[in-house]
């Protein structure tokens, strides 16, 4: 089984290295049979600033390297944290995405999770750094299916949406039927032909333009039906239009 790797003094390592060295101690029995044995195996894995300070503590024989439990307790309360302090909470709640990946975030909060203490429901709720796109996917999630299952699910989204938007590089993402239809102007017509229909004509004028010998159309002289080079639309309305005017 390999060694752990050398322990200098950092805090943030120090549980981890206490727990390498007993995965050792206890998978080889037959190379560390006591207590004192077991101290040795450990300082001879120390380094730097901890190796100083247990130099002394070795060649004095202190009673401290006698006993394995009082040395570890002993080297926890010099190198390591304490089991819980207002900073941890403070991380968890100021932890943001930002440029990790999904899988990173969570291993962070996962790992600040473990040494804070706090309830299931009280990570849930701060289970919120996440960018906001995967945040509003798991808006549609009810809070009783867990942390493990939002983080699972958080991770999961985003590696699809991945896959996806690597599906279609160079593509619109969204469908063209989303976009808003450009709206189009049709010109007006240069002669707009006259709607009689639209504009009847009052019984004083008809019979003004009639009597006059004007235009039934747009009231000028000397104009006629056939030098009107653009007829209506709907030349059977007009017609039916000006055949009903004539007749009154």
């Amino acid at each position: 089984m390999a060694k752990p790797a050398p322990f200098s003094g950092s805090a943030e390592d120090c549980n981890g290295f206490i727990l390498q060295c007993s995965l050792v101690l206890e998978m080889q029995p037959h190379l560390y049979p006591d207590d004192h044995s077991k101290v040795a195996f450990i300082i001879s894995q120390l380094d730097g600033k901890a190796l100083r300070w247990a130099e002394p503590l070795w060649t004095s024989k202190s009673p401290i390297v006698l006993s394995l439990s009082s040395f570890i307790s002993h080297f926890k309360e010099v190198f390591g944290k304490p089991a819980w302090n207002s900073t941890i909470g403070e991380r968890l709640c100021q932890l943001k995405q930002g440029v990790m990946s999904v899988s990173d975030y969570a291993l962070q909060f996962r790992t600040l999770a473990a040494a804070s203490g706090w309830n299931e429901p009280a990570l849930i709720t701060t289970y919120q750094g996440l960018d906001p796109l995967v945040r509003l996917h798991l808006a549609a999630y009810e809070e009783s299916i867990g942390l493990e299952k939002f983080i699972q699910l958080s991770i999961r989204f985003t590696t699809r949406m991945q896959l996806c938007l690597e599906e279609h590089q160079g593509q619109p993402v969204f469908p063209s039927i989303l976009r808003q239809p450009e709206s189009v102007s049709h010109p007006e017509p240069a002669n707009k032909p006259m709607q009689i229909e639209n504009s009847r004509l009052s019984s004083v004028e008809r019979q003004r333009r009639l009597t006059q010998n004007l235009c039934i159309y747009c009231g000028r002289a000397g104009l006629y039906i056939s030098e009107y080079s653009i007829r209506p639309v709907r030349p059977m309305s007009l017609r039916s239009s000006i055949l009903g005017q004539l007749e009154t």
